[in-house]
């Protein structure tokens, strides 16, 4: 890793400022074609395929299927504009695109002509995703006539149309036999895969003995199967073909032809078999019984590797209605059967319905009784089982033992707290665990009463409330409970149940004689760190330490609990004028919920008349921006360690719901101890499916984000992809020498790779950004973190000692001494309002909001 201040270090440093201090120009609400005749029309077909064609010319628009660009056109409004009238203006925030029908327009730059528009052209397609200042201004040369559509729409239309395709093809999906059974993951990755089609009136979709590479879903019009030429049936809205040749390697057994208009889904071979393996059928019964394991509140105590040994020793039956599989008399606890398709019936009247285990909780207990009735297939049914003593070899040991130790592996594994929890105690731990299951609003935890548990969140989502406020989320794998046992108090909160929860549950006595005292020293600085008494009273400012779009952050100290915080302070009046008041209760809940080393943890949020704020826990270290900035290039091994690190961090984000979006080194501290910290949640959001915003960094932008047609966690990923680049190889692959958004997403939607040859680099980490950077975000991972983690590049890598922080990083930055800085500060405090006031002052959104009273709020804020 080199150091100096060569021409290539200047570069690359000035390059890096342009893009770290690139922003969305906020201004005044501007009025576009302000003068024009703005109206809905009727469009001839001549109209539209004027307006196909240029929408299909621009690089964000033809990026869009058809259906979007359909729409798009549809939503269009016609405007009517005089001789030398302004259609937008030089540096004024843009708003709309559009298409020139008739007539001529100039381009005007700096009051110089610099081209003529004619008609069938469109322009001005960046306003499309965001309100950047024009870079020139269009003016009418005579009458002219434009179709012209805003960003709101726009984005409206797209969202619409790909959401609804999206729910379309969701609904496929879930309706289709063959993938009933899949993960949600996987039914993800193929949705991610599906292309849409239009076929017009007596097109051969497929034709009869030709190779197939496609699967088809008809999701509008109606098609003729034939065969030999005579017409077999037809097929409307729902029906899917092509299966045959594609998951079993024939050629097509009829011709499928379109009878009008008719629009298709369809998935290759490739993407299918890349999601589903070789064998699709094993495939699916695997699933099926993986699946019902999973389900299993007794098995799914089996690890991953454990449930897979298990898949080869299933042996899978099929049933007739009417057909007997388990005979009356047959001993409960020796087998267990799943359900995998169909339903089976006792004559009791009990049904076994699609993945349900019959006999699962049996094997745990030595029960001393039979099945006291037959137990037969209601419908044809397929039905696999193992017997217990070959899940006993398959998983090398008493089920009953292998499952709690289990759940101890899980929890040695995923709760920090325990890290470093000696060999002796182990056995403790385990012998201690309890578990627990919650229903939705059952309260777990009352305010002011005596603790007796301390619990671990095992799945689902738990709420801490004191008196009325909301104060933090706890998740999977967290934990609470911890301060009334420690201190000997009540409790000093209250937690409920926001969904069915399932915990791990330690009595009082054994949780105290479990934790040491370096256990007892994370627990108190944790306590600390989640001190909800703080006010900004208590504080004083030592400095500014960076500014963003929506607000300033500054360091400030608290002489009374000897620490430092970090405090990001949000004016309310701009928050209103941008309207992210939504965003911001966002940012507030995943971040108070984050309990992960390498995430900035939250403090409390407050507010004041003026302002709300964030207060986090300061992270000593250097952001990675400034360490490229120094140090131009990390190392291989160095940029490994990096990637992997927030691999992890991914891991435990999306497990949550969580995706990030903004993954910039800007956003990563690389702390005292070399490992990275993701700061900075403005841009996260907790999804469900896909979202459609475009947001975060242009250079760092998956496509999907730029053409806002519906992405989701694999976003992510693209933008890892982009971070291990830069590592390598000191600059990002699209765009580089870019300023204008404009130009940055043409050159990522073009996505050509090259990797300079003066860098000497390796080229073994090729593969992997390859990979993350694919166009297909369900390629990006390779199959889950799971198959990320196996990839060869992080070879012998140890991800357990990683996510612990045990492992020594390659490179550890030098910081400044603070401690000078710091007591000048607290011995000559400044007035904190001066100082928040006077970063402010080159806010172009900014008020002076001390010539009046606060402006009153419609209650965003209440939970602050």
């Amino acid at each position: 890793m080199g150091n100096g201040c060569t021409s290539l270090a200047t570069k690359r440093y000035n390059l890096l400022i342009s893009r770290k201090h690139r922003s969305t120009s906020i201004g005044d609400e501007n009025q576009e074609a302000a003068t024009a005749n703005v109206e809905e029309r009727y469009k001839t077909e001549e109209d539209m395929k004027m307006i196909m064609n240029a929408l299909a010319s621009h690089f964000i628009l033809k990026g869009l299927d058809e259906d979007s660009r359909f729409e798009i056109a549809r939503t269009m409004k016609h405007y009517t504009i005089g001789p030398r009238e302004y259609v937008f203006e030089e540096g004024k925030p843009g708003q709309s695109f559009y298409i020139l029908a008739s007539g001529r327009l100039e381009v005007v730059m700096n009051g110089t002509k610099k081209n003529l528009i004619s008609p069938g052209f469109g322009f001005g397609e960046l306003a499309l995703l965001d309100a950047r200042p024009r870079t020139a201004s269009i003016i009418s040369i005579e009458k002219c006539h434009l179709w012209g559509v805003d960003r709101d729409t726009f984005k409206d239309a797209v969202r619409r149309v790909n959401l609804l395709g999206h729910e379309e093809n969701k609904k496929f999906i879930d309706n289709i036999s063959i993938f009933k059974s899949l993960t949600q993951a996987q039914k993800d990755r193929i949705l991610a895969s599906l292309n849409t089609q239009r076929w017009g009136n007596g097109q051969k979709i497929v034709r009869e003995g030709d190779y197939g590479t496609l699967f088809y879903i008809i999701k509008e019009g109606i098609a003729t199967c034939s065969k030999n030429d005579l017409e077999v049936r037809h097929l409307g809205k729902g029906d899917y073909f092509g299966e045959l040749s594609e998951l079993y390697d024939h050629s097509r057994s009829a011709t499928i032809t379109a009878v009008g208009d008719v629009k298709v889904v369809s998935i290759s071979c490739q993407s299918l078999f890349e999601i589903l393996g070789d064998s699709l059928q094993q495939i699916i019964y695997k699933n099926s019984i993986r699946i019902a394991i999973e389900s299993s509140q007794v098995l799914s105590a089996l690890k991953k590797s454990q449930i897979e040994k298990l898949l080869d020793y299933m042996i899978t039956t099929r049933y007739q209605p009417g057909a007997l599989i388990i005979p009356k008399g047959t001993k409960k606890g020796e087998y267990l059967y799943i359900v995998l398709r169909g339903s089976a019936v006792s004559l009791s009247g009990r049904k076994y319905g699609n993945l349900t285990c019959i006999g699962d909780r049996d094997l745990l207990v030595t029960p001393n009784c039979d099945f006291i009735d037959d137990v037969i297939a209601e419908i044809e049914t397929d039905v696999s089982e193992i017997s217990k003593a070959t899940i006993e070899k398959c998983i090398e040991g008493d089920l009953k033992e292998i499952t709690a130790a289990n759940d101890l592996k899980v929890i040695l594994d995923n709760v920090f707290l325990f890290t470093g929890l000696s060999v002796t105690k182990h056995q403790a731990l385990k012998n201690s665990l309890n578990v627990m299951y919650f229903n939705d609003r059952d309260s777990i935890i009352l305010e002011n009463r005596p603790g007796e548990y301390f619990y671990i969140v095992k799945s689902g989502k738990v709420v801490c409330r004191k008196g009325n406020k909301r104060v933090r989320i706890i998740t999977k794998y967290d934990y609470f409970g911890e301060r009334a046992l420690i201190y000997g108090t009540t409790r000093s909160a209250s937690i409920q149940a926001d969904g069915p929860v399932i915990c791990w549950m330690i009595g009082k006595s054994a949780f105290l004689d479990l934790i040491s005292e370096e256990i007892r020293a994370r627990i108190e600085h944790r306590i600390e760190l989640q001190e909800i008494s703080i006010s900004l009273a208590d504080l004083t400012i030592i400095k500014p330490l960076g500014k963003s779009m929506f607000g300033n952050t500054f360091l400030m100290a608290n002489r009374a609990r000897n620490r430092l915080y970090s405090v990001k302070a949000l004016l309310k009046e701009k928050i209103e004028k941008l309207g992210i008041q939504m965003n911001l209760q966002m940012e507030r809940e995943i971040a108070l919920q984050m309990n992960h080393p390498m995430l900035m943890s939250i403090v409390d949020t407050v507010k004041d008349a003026w302002r709300v704020y964030f207060i986090s826990e300061y992270i000593k270290g250097k952001d990675l921006f400034c360490i490229l900035k120094e140090i131009q290039l990390v190392s291989e091994i160095h940029a490994k360690y990096l990637i992997a690190s927030v691999a992890l961090i991914f891991e435990y984000l999306h497990e949550r719901n969580i995706i990030f979006r903004n993954l910039k080194p800007e956003n990563m501290i690389i702390d005292e101890e070399g490992y990275p910290v993701l700061i900075d949640f403005s841009a996260a959001k907790i999804i469900n499916g896909r979202t459609y915003t475009t947001i975060g960094s242009p250079h760092y932008m998956a496509p999907e984000v730029i053409l806002g047609s519906g992405y989701s966690f694999n976003a992510d990923w693209w933008s890892l992809g982009i971070v291990l680049y830069e590592l390598l190889y000191g600059k990002v692959p699209f765009g580089e020498d870019e300023i204008d958004p404009h130009s940055i997403y043409e050159k990522i939607l073009e996505h050509r790779i090259s990797y300079p040859s003066s860098v000497l680099q390796t080229n073994s980490a090729k593969p992997l950004i390859q990979q993350l950077l694919n166009k297909n975000p369900s390629a990006r991972t390779g199959g889950g973190t799971k198959a990320f983690k196996c990839n060869i590049w992080f070879e012998n890598l140890n991800w357990g000692r990683l996510r612990t922080k045990a492992l020594k990083m390659p490179f550890v930055p030098k910081f400044l001494d603070l401690d000078n800085e710091i007591e000048e500060a607290l011995n000559s405090p400044k007035n904190r309002y001066e100082v928040f006031e006077a970063e402010e002052i080159s806010d172009p959104i900014k008020s002076k909001i001390y010539d009046r009273e606060p402006s009153l709020h419609i209650g965003w804020d209440n939970d602050f």
